[in-house]
């Protein structure tokens, strides 16, 4: 890591209550997290460097979740560390996250990673699409709660677990098993993490993801957490935002919303989620153009329905797809392609997405009465 963990490595944030007696107990460890920590060290053991990268734009259950294995590997591997992604953050609330983690996070490409280089994925897997790892690089460590893909058996560590909320309980467990306190600053980094990626709980959260919100929490830094989760945005934001409510169509509980073209990625992840919270939504698909891909994010109110199985079938060999219960997310090369082209597609997509939850396309309807022209 760049920059040093605040040495306050064991103080409570002033304020914080001071929990229950399981939250604020000495570390617990099982023999199955010693045995994961032991062998997740060894994969790295001889490296002097090791490389830790997550998907490319980032949210705050990446940044998070990088950091501390970052801290862990230096701790207990003794090996220096690098934190890199390969896009950009484009969110507010994620680059006020990295500045109140005070950590570096370095921008990649492929073909500029030593090939001697050990890497550990964080919060992805390899050939996702949505990470700058180079085809065919082994990779020494993965740690992520996504649906584990086929390409990560071949991996040297990899501790999958989808039934997980957020990539940060996983880190909380392995910094526990370890016997390392998190200071305020990453303790804070990784509650916002979880409380993020399960929406205060609330979203396909599991007790193990309440159990690390529960010992993260005394820990943490509220005012740190009111920074993140307020942070100042550009007028462009607004802009979108209203673009994206004259243009939202509606049929059968399912919301589709037009981004249009986007300065920055993470964009449709917030429209996706914004119009879940419209009044009798079950689903919704926000899609986008960032630079030479058509972005895709969908949510799912209901966990169970499987997201991710649902967007991969819309996209098919269109581009690559991801996602779990509730969330899923995607992304379709256009770089080649004119404006009334990509808006095919988009139209396209949004179609065959409706197709598959069965609601007709032709029932379409403004989300707000008075929205722009049908399309």
């Amino acid at each position: 890591m760049s920059e040093q963990e605040d040495p306050d490595q064991t103080g409570e944030a002033p304020g914080r209550p001071a929990g229950d007696a399981a939250a604020d107990s000495p570390d617990r460890e099982t023999v199955e997290d010693t045995v994961r920590l032991a062998q997740m060290v060894g994969a790295v053991e001889d490296a002097d460097r090791v490389l830790v990268l997550t998907h490319d734009n980032p949210d705050p259950d990446a940044i998070a979740s990088s950091a501390a294995l970052a801290r862990l590997l230096e701790e207990e591997a003794g090996v220096e560390t690098t934190l890199a992604f390969g896009g950009i953050v484009g969110r507010a609330e994620n680059r006020a996250l990295i500045d109140e983690l005070g950590v570096r996070f370095d921008r990649v490409r492929p073909e500029e990673l030593p090939t001697t280089l050990p890497i550990a994925l964080v919060d992805t897997q390899p050939r996702t699409g949505n990470n700058s790892l180079p085809e065919g690089r082994i990779v020494s460590i993965v740690l992520d709660h996504h649906p584990v893909r086929p390409e990560t058996t071949a991996c040297s560590y990899a501790d999958v677990r989808p039934e997980y909320g957020a990539s940060c309980s996983i880190l909380v467990e392995y910094l526990r098993a370890a016997g390392i306190q998190p200071g305020r600053r990453l303790a804070t980094a990784l509650f916002y993490g979880i409380q993020s990626e399960t929406q205060d709980l609330g979203r396909e959260a599991v007790p193990a993801d309440v159990d690390a919100s529960m010992y993260l929490y005394t820990r943490s830094d509220p005012a740190a957490i009111a920074r993140i989760r307020h942070a100042r945005v550009p007028a462009s934001y607004y802009s979108s935002i209203h673009d994206a409510l004259e243009e939202a169509r509606r049929a059968d509980g399912v919301v589709c919303v037009p981004a249009g073209q986007m300065d920055y990625p993470d964009m449709v992840a917030e429209l996706a989620d914004l119009f879940m919270r419209v009044e009798g939504v079950e689903w919704t698909l926000a899609a986008g153009r960032y630079h030479d891909d058509l972005l895709l994010s969908a949510r799912s109110y209901e966990p169970t329905t499987h997201a991710g199985d649902v967007i991969r079938a819309v996209i098919g060999d269109r581009g690559s797809a991801g996602g779990h219960g509730a969330l899923a997310g995607a992304q379709v090369p256009v770089g080649s392609l004119t404006d009334d082209e990509v808006d095919r597609v988009q139209r396209s997509l949004f179609r065959d997405f409706l197709d598959a939850l069965g609601v007709d396309p032709g029932a379409l309807e403004p989300v707000i009465p008075g929205g722009g022209e049908e399309g």
